[in-house]
Protein backbone atom coordinates (compact mmCIF):
# COMPACT_ATOMS: atom_id res chain seq x y z
CA UNK A 1 0.00 0.00 0.00
CA UNK A 2 1.33 3.43 -0.93
CA UNK A 3 1.57 6.30 1.59
CA UNK A 4 0.92 8.88 -1.11
CA UNK A 5 -2.41 10.68 -1.31
CA UNK A 6 -4.43 10.60 -4.52
CA UNK A 7 -3.89 13.59 -6.83
CA UNK A 8 -7.44 15.00 -6.40
CA UNK A 9 -6.97 14.99 -2.62
CA UNK A 10 -3.60 16.74 -2.89
CA UNK A 11 -5.15 19.35 -5.19
CA UNK A 12 -7.98 19.90 -2.74
CA UNK A 13 -5.55 20.33 0.15
CA UNK A 14 -3.55 22.83 -1.92
CA UNK A 15 -6.75 24.79 -2.67
CA UNK A 16 -7.70 24.83 1.01
CA UNK A 17 -4.23 25.99 2.03
CA UNK A 18 -4.37 28.81 -0.54
CA UNK A 19 -7.85 29.76 0.69
CA UNK A 20 -6.66 29.87 4.31
CA UNK A 21 -3.64 31.97 3.35
CA UNK A 22 -5.94 34.43 1.54
CA UNK A 23 -8.26 34.63 4.56
CA UNK A 24 -5.30 35.19 6.89
CA UNK A 25 -4.15 38.08 4.70
CA UNK A 26 -7.62 39.62 4.63
CA UNK A 27 -7.93 39.23 8.41
CA UNK A 28 -4.62 41.04 8.89
CA UNK A 29 -5.74 43.86 6.57
CA UNK A 30 -9.07 44.20 8.39
CA UNK A 31 -7.28 44.31 11.71
CA UNK A 32 -5.08 47.15 10.46
CA UNK A 33 -8.11 49.06 9.19
CA UNK A 34 -9.85 48.64 12.54
CA UNK A 35 -6.79 49.91 14.39
CA UNK A 36 -6.62 52.94 12.09
CA UNK A 37 -10.32 53.63 12.64
CA UNK A 38 -9.95 53.26 16.40
CA UNK A 39 -7.16 55.86 16.35
CA UNK A 40 -9.26 58.22 14.23
CA UNK A 41 -12.28 57.67 16.48
CA UNK A 42 -10.22 58.49 19.57
CA UNK A 43 -9.03 61.73 17.95
CA UNK A 44 -12.59 62.71 16.99
CA UNK A 45 -13.81 61.88 20.49
CA UNK A 46 -11.08 64.03 22.07
CA UNK A 47 -11.92 66.91 19.72
CA UNK A 48 -15.63 66.62 20.58
CA UNK A 49 -14.80 66.74 24.28
CA UNK A 50 -12.74 69.89 23.67
CA UNK A 51 -15.71 71.52 21.93
CA UNK A 52 -18.06 70.49 24.72
CA UNK A 53 -15.68 71.93 27.31
CA UNK A 54 -15.57 75.21 25.39
CA UNK A 55 -19.36 75.31 25.13
CA UNK A 56 -19.73 74.69 28.87
CA UNK A 57 -17.17 77.42 29.59
CA UNK A 58 -19.09 79.93 27.45
CA UNK A 59 -22.38 78.95 29.07
CA UNK A 60 -20.86 79.39 32.52
CA UNK A 61 -19.74 82.96 31.72
CA UNK A 62 -23.18 84.46 31.48
CA UNK A 63 -26.88 83.89 31.97
CA UNK A 64 -28.75 81.67 29.61
CA UNK A 65 -30.70 83.53 26.93
CA UNK A 66 -34.40 83.84 27.49
CA UNK A 67 -36.46 81.45 25.48
CA UNK A 68 -39.32 83.67 24.45
CA UNK A 69 -40.54 84.86 21.04
CA UNK A 70 -39.34 88.20 19.68
CA UNK A 71 -41.51 91.24 20.46
CA UNK A 72 -42.97 91.44 16.96
CA UNK A 73 -44.81 88.14 17.43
Amino acid sequence: MSDELPDPLIERIDELEAHIAHQDQMLQELSEVMNDQRTEFDLIKARLNQFLDRIHAVEAQGPAPENRPPPHW
